[in-house]
C-alpha cells in the first residue's frame, strides 16, 4: 500500500493561554498543500514493526510512523506475529511547522487500519491520533479546518484556490520547546472564522523565532518587500500567499539560492 502524506501551512496561529494540563489553546487555519512525503506500507511477519526512511534523521523506532503502528496494534490486539513494514520517502522538511510527522501518524493510522482490516470508525482514530499529538486529527479528518483548544477541536472550512511560496531556512525548530519558551501574555485579541481573513499571517511565535534565529526575520523581510510573508506553525518554514502560481515564482527568484524553495497550491481536502 503506498499512501501520499500532505503538508500543511499555518495560515495564522493565536496563542491564547496556558491550560492546566500543561498544554496551549490555540486558534489556528489548517490548509493542507500538494507537498507530500511518501508512505510504503506492507504486511510482514514476525515481531518487529520495520522501519526505513530516505532521510537519516529520523530515527528507526522514536518516530510517529512506528508509535502509531504501535498504538494502533495495541488498541485492537493485533497478533504479535503480524506486524508491518514502513518505508518513508521525505520530502517535507523535519522540524519546518509544516506537520510532516503528523501527516505520517495520520497516513499510518489511515493505511493499517485497512491493511490490517482493523475496521475502526473515524471517531476511534481520531482518539488514537490525539494520543499521538495535536497536529494528527486534522490530517485523519482529512479537510483543511479551523482549530481551537490544542489544535483538536476543528471545524472543517474550505478558501478559494491559493499559491504558496514556501522557504526552508533548513533550521530545525522544536514544537515542544517553542512552547516552553513561548511567554504567554494577556490575549489581545481572538482570531474566529469571521475575522481570520485580515488576520492570516498572524502567528504568535513570530517574534521569538526571529529573536532566536536571525535567518527566519531577513527571509521575512525579503518576502515582506515583495507581498506577504508569516511563520508556518511554530517554524521554522516561511510561506507567502497568492493568488496565481506565477507571482510565487517570480518572487522565488529574490530568494537566496542557499535555501530550498516548494511552489504548491492549497487543498480543502486530502
Amino acid at each position: 500500500m503506498i499512501l501520499k502524506s500532505p503538508a500543511k501551512i499555518n495560515l495564522f496561529l493565536n496563542i491564547v493561554k496556558k491550560r492546566n494540563d500543561g498544554y496551549h489553546d490555540i486558534e489556528t487555519y489548517f490548509q493542507f498543500v500538494n507537498l507530500y512525503d511518501e508512505i510504503t506500507l506492507d504486511i510482514i511477519p514476525g515481531s518487529k514493526i520495520i522501519f526505513s526512511s530516505s532521510n537519516d534523521r529520523i530515527s528507526d523506532n522514536d518516530n510517529l510512523c512506528v508509535k502509531a503502528a504501535e498504538i494502533l496494534k495495541e488498541y485492537v490486539a493485533i497478533s504479535s506475529d503480524l506486524n508491518v513494514s514502513i518505508k518513508l520517502l521525505k520530502n517535507i522538511p523535519i522540524g519546518g511547522g509544516l506537520g510532516g510527522g503528523s501527516s505520517n501518524a495520520a497516513s499510518v493510522l489511515l493505511g493499517l487500519n485497512k491493511l490490517w482490516k482493523c475496521n475502526l470508525e473515524k471517531k476511534e482514530l481520531l482518539f488514537l491520533g490525539e494520543k499521538l499529538g495535536s497536529d494528527v486529527p486534522v490530517f485523519i479528518n482529512g479537510f483543511s479546518a479551523y482549530g481551537e483548544k490544542t489544535g483538536t477541536d476543528l471545524t472543517s472550512f474550505s478558501l478559494e484556490k491559493k499559491y504558496f511560496l514556501i522557504v526552508d531556512p533548513k533550521i530545525h525548530v522544536s514544537s515542544k520547546k517553542m512552547y516552553e519558551k513561548y511567554e504567554i501574555k494577556d490575549c489581545i485579541k481572538h482570531i474566529n472564522l469571521d475575522n481570520m481573513h485580515q488576520n492570516i499571517g498572524f502567528n504568535s511565535f513570530e517574534s521569538l523565532l526571529c529573536e532566536e534565529n536571525p535567518e527566519i526575520e531577513d527571509l521575512l523581510r525579503i518576502l515582506r518587500k515583495f507581498g506577504n510573508g508569516s511563520v508556518s506553525g511554530s517554524g521554522g518554514c516561511l510561506f507567502s500567499m497568492f493568488e496565481d502560481e506565477d507571482s510565487a515564482k517570480n518572487i522565488s527568484k529574490h530568494i537566496p539560492d542557499k535555501y530550498c524553495t516548494y511552489i504548491v497550491h492549497s487543498l480543502n481536502r486530502i
